[in-house]
C-alpha cells in the first residue's frame, strides 16, 4: 500500500516491501530518516536521507512545503536535511510517496507520472529495481553507491562503486577508493565480463539487467520477478579495464579485427555485446591490458595483437638482424680487448640484452601511419635536422603528438646508432629521459618515433640572444639538476648501466613546463655490473663536450658524462658555447675562462649578463664550482652522479677543482699537433671521430 504525505505533515509511512521512518544503526544514538525493507528478520536499511547529518535527539519532523520541497528539521526547527526541490509553475496538490519500489518521490497529483524529486536520483549503498547507475549529459548529474563509513555510521565511506561514463568509451563498473580496487570488467550486454560468461541461456532468471546508451544519458538498471538489490557494503570483484579502449557498435567481428590491424597502437579487440546471442560491436584497446583474466570455460574472447602482427616487416627485421650478426662476427676480431678479453658493450654482443627490436618494448609503425600523420613529410611539420636525418612533428590517428626522426640516406648515423636507439632507450623509463614511443622500419626507411617535446632543445634557448631571456636563473638552476637526475638514472638507478656519450645542450629536450629531458642515444653504450670503463678505437661525440681520457686514449665510462655535463653546467650559467668561446682578455675556452675567474675570486662574474641581478649567488656559486669539478683532467678527481646531485642540492663543503681539461682554445690543440681531429657537421650537430697517434 502507497501512503501519501501531505503539506506540514511529520511521517512514519509504509508499503507492502518498504517502511519509511527514524532509526538508529548498530549501536549507535543518532537518529536518521530512511527506507529499509519489511518482513526481514533484522533491518535492512536500503536508502538514508540525512547521512552526513543526524539527528542528536529524540525530536524531528519531515515538512513537505507548498513548493515541493520535502525537509528534516530537528526539535529547534532548524533544517538539517532538504530534497533542494520545487515544483514548477502552479501547483495545489503536491505528494510524498513512497512506492512499492523503495522509491521516495515528490511530485504534483494533479499531473501523474511527473516526478519533481526522487530518492532513487540520490542512492546510498543499495542498489534497486528500477534505480539507474550512470550519468545524465543533459543535468550532468551522475548516480554511483557509495559504502557506509561503518555499521553504526551511514554517512559515506572510502568505497564508491560507479560505471566509466564518458562518451567514445565502453561501460564497465569499479570500485574506487582513493584509487581503482576492483575493475568489474566491461558489460557484455547480459552480464559484466569480470565474471565467467553468462550467456541468455544461463543468466540468472532472477533478474534481467539492461544498458542505456544515447546523446541523453548512460545508465545501467534492473527488472526482475523476484526482488533485487545490490549492497555496496555487502557484495563487492574480464575482458580488461576499458579506460583505454574505444567502442563502435555498429562493426562487424571482421571490420573490428581489420581496424586493429590497421592502427599499431591498437593491442587487442573483442566483440563486447553477445546479447543477441552472437557477438556484436566492437571494443578496441590501446596501450596497457590491464585485470584482463582467463576462466577455464565459458570465457569471452579476447584477440590480443602480437609485436609481429605484420609477416612482411618481420621478414625484413629478422634479415636486417641475421645480417647485423653475421657481420659483427666478422668485426669481432678487429676490436680492442682489455685483459685478453674482448669488450662487449650495446653494439656488440651482450648477452643481457634482447638483440631483436622486435622484442623491444616499443611499438613498431606502419609507414603509412606515420605519413598521415606527419601530412607526407610535409615541410611545415619540419622541426629541424641533424646527423640522424630531419625531423618531423605528427599527430597519430588518437590525437598524440609525435616526433618523428627520419634516417637520411646521406646520414653518417646508420642501422647501428638506429638499432642501438631502439634497444636503449626502450628499456629506460625515467621523467628526465625522452620517451620512445616506437619506431619504423619499412623498405629503406627508417624512422624513430618520441613523443613531441614543444620547446624542442635546450641550445636554442640558451645561444639565441632573444629567446634566452625566457630562462630565468630559477628556470636554469632546475634544469641543471633535471639532468642530473637523468644521469643519477643511466648510471646508477637503471636496471643497466648507461654511457649517453653525447651529453650536449642540443640533446636536452624541453617540456611543455622546460622539464628537461635526455635524449638521443644512439651512440649510449651499456655496461655489465662488473664493468666500469670500456676502450674503443671509434671515437665519437661533439667537440667541446668530449672528455680527454675518451678523445686521447678512447676510454669512456660514467666519468666521461661527468665531464660533458660539467661543460653543459657551465653553459647553462654563462649562456656561452664552450667551443668557440671569445674573450678579449684571453685565449681560453669557457672552462678556461670559468676557471680563471674562480681562482680570482670572481666566479659570479660568469653569469649570464641576460639575468641582470635576478639569481641566487649562492646557487651560482656552487653550480659553477660543481661544473668545474666535474671538468677536471683526471678521472678520478670527478666527483660520481650521486655525489654531483648531493652537491647540486647543497650538502657539504666542495673541495677546490684542479685546472680543467682543455684549457686553451681548440686552434691550439690543432696547431700542437697532439691531436688530429677529423669533423664532421650537418646542420648544426657536430659528430667527431678522434684517433690517437700510434
Amino acid at each position: 500500500m502507497n501512503q501519501n504525505i501531505s503539506d506540514g505533515q511529520t511521517i512514519l509511512s509504509n508499503n507492502s516491501k518498504f517502511e519509511l521512518g527514524f532509526f538508529s544503526p548498530g549501536n549507535s544514538k543518532n537518529r536518521y530518516l530512511g527506507i529499509w525493507f519489511t518482513n526481514t528478520s533484522s533491518q535492512t536499511v536500503a536508502w538514508v536521507a540525512n547521512r552526513q547529518t543526524p539527528l542528536i535527539d529524540n525530536f524531528g519532523a519531515v515538512i513537505l512545503d507548498n513548493q515541493g520541497n520535502l525537509s528534516l528539521v530537528n526539535g529547534s526547527g532548524k533544517v538539517i536535511w532538504s530534497s533542494n526541490s520545487s515544483a514548477s509553475g502552479t501547483s495545489i496538490n503536491l505528494v510524498a510517496q513512497l512506492l512499492d519500489t523503495g522509491n521516495l518521490v515528490i511530485k504534483n497529483g494533479e499531473k501523474p507520472n511527473n516526478e519533481i524529486w526522487q530518492s532513487f536520483d540520490y542512492p546510498g549503498d543499495t542498489f534497486m529495481e528500477g534505480m539507474k547507475l550512470g550519468k545524465n549529459f543533459i543535468t550532468g548529474r551522475e548516480t554511483y553507491l557509495t559504502s557506509w563509513r561503518s555499521a553504526d555510521d551511514p554517512s559515506p565511506g572510502e568505497y564508491t562503486l560507479r560505471f566509466s561514463m564518458v562518451k567514445g568509451k565502453y561501460q564497465q563498473l569499479y570500485i574506487t577508493s582513493s584509487a581503482i580496487e576492483t575493475r568489474i570488467g566491461p558489460y557484455n550486454g547480459i552480464s559484466f565480463s569480470g565474471r565467467p560468461l553468462r550467456t541468455p541461456e544461463t543468466a540468472d532468471p532472477a533478474f534481467t539487467s539492461y544498458m542505456v546508451v544515447n546523446q541523453n544519458e548512460m545508465y545501467f538498471a534492473t527488472y526482475s520477478v523476484k526482488n533485487t538489490t545490490m549492497l555496496l557494503s555487502r557484495t563487492i570483484v574480464t575482458a580488461g579495464d576499458t579506460q583505454n579502449a574505444v567502442f563502435s557498435s555498429n562493426m562487424s567481428q571482421l571490420d573490428c579485427e581489420a581496424a586493429c590491424k590497421n592502427n599499431c597502437s591498437c593491442t587487442a579487440y573483442a566483440n563486447p555485446n553477445i546479447s543477441t546471442g552472437k557477438a556484436a560491436g566492437c571494443l578496441l584497446w590501446f596501450g596497457d591490458l590491464i585485470d584482463v583474466r582467463v576462466y577455464p570455460q565459458n570465457g569471452q574472447d579476447l584477440y590480443i595483437r602480437l609485436a609481429a602482427s605484420e609477416l612482411s616487416a618481420g621478414a625484413t627485421l629478422l634479415g636486417l638482424i641475421l645480417g647485423l650478426y653475421i657481420r659483427r662476427k666478422w668485426k669481432k676480431n678487429s676490436d680492442t680487448e682489455i685483459a685478453g678479453k674482448p669488450k662487449e658493450t650495446l653494439d656488440e654482443d651482450y648477452e643481457g640484452i634482447n638483440r631483436p627490436m622486435g622484442s623491444a618494448e616499443v611499438s613498431l609503425f606502419s609507414l603509412s601511419t606515420i605519413s598521415k600523420a606527419t601530412n607526407d613529410f610535409s615541410v611545415d611539420n619540419k622541426l629541424g635536422e641533424g646527423g640522424f636525418g630531419p625531423v618531423y612533428k605528427g599527430v597519430l590517428e588518437e590525437g598524440q603528438e609525435i616526433a618523428v626522426k627520419r634516417l637520411s640516406k646521406s646520414s653518417r648515423q646508420g642501422l647501428d646508432e638506429f638499432e642501438n636507439e631502439v634497444i636503449c632507450i626502450a628499456k629506460l623509463q625515467h621523467r628526465n629521459l625522452v620517451k620512445l614511443l616506437g619506431y619504423c622500419l619499412q623498405g629503406d626507411e627508417k624512422m624513430l618515433i618520441y613523443e613531441y617535446m614543444p620547446n624542442k632543445s635546450l641550445d636554442c634557448f640558451l645561444f639565441d640572444e632573444s629567446r634566452k631571456l625566457k630562462l630565468d636563473w630559477q628556470q636554469r638552476f632546475c634544469i641543471i639538476h633535471g639532468i642530473a637526475r637523468g644521469l643519477l638514472y643511466l648510471h646508477q638507478d637503471s636496471r643497466l648501466k648507461v654511457v649517453h656519450r653525447d651529453l650536449k645542450a642540443g640533446n636536452i629536450l624541453l617540456d611543455n613546463l622546460m622539464c628537461p629531458k635526455i635524449s638521443d642515444f644512439g651512440l649510449a653504450r651499456m655496461f655489465k655490473e662488473d664493468e666500469s670503463e670500456a676502450n674503443t678505437k671509434r671515437i665519437v661525440g661533439t667537440l667541446g663536450y668530449i672528455s680527454p681520457e675518451y678523445a686521447v686514449n678512447g676510454l669512456y665510462s660514467v666519468k666521461s658524462d661527468i665531464f660533458s655535463f660539467g661543460v653543459l653546467v657551465l653553459e647553462i650559467v654563462s649562456g656561452k658555447k664552450n667551443r668557440g668561446f671569445v674573450h678579449e682578455d684571453h685565449d681560453d675556452n669557457l672552462l678556461g675562462h670559468a676557471w680563471r675567474l674562480l681562482t680570482e675570486g670572481k666566479p659570479l662574474n660568469l653569469i649570464d649578463e641576460c639575468l641582470g641581478g635576478s639569481y641566487s649567488a649562492s646557487e651560482v656559486l656552487r653550480s659553477v664550482h660543481v661544473g668545474l669539478l666535474c671538468a677536471q683532467q683526471r678521472v678520478e678527481d670527478r666527483p660520481n652522479t650521486p655525489t654531483v646531485l648531493a652537491m647540486l642540492g647543497g650538502e657539504g663543503s666542495l673541495p677546490s677543482p684542479k685546472k680543467p681539461a682543455f684549457f686553451i682554445q681548440e686552434s691550439e690543440i690543432n696547431s700542437s699537433s697532439v691531436l688530429p681531429l677529423l669533423t664532421s657537421s650537418v646542420n648544426g650537430i657536430t659528430l667527431s671521430q678522434v684517433d690517437g697517434r700510434s
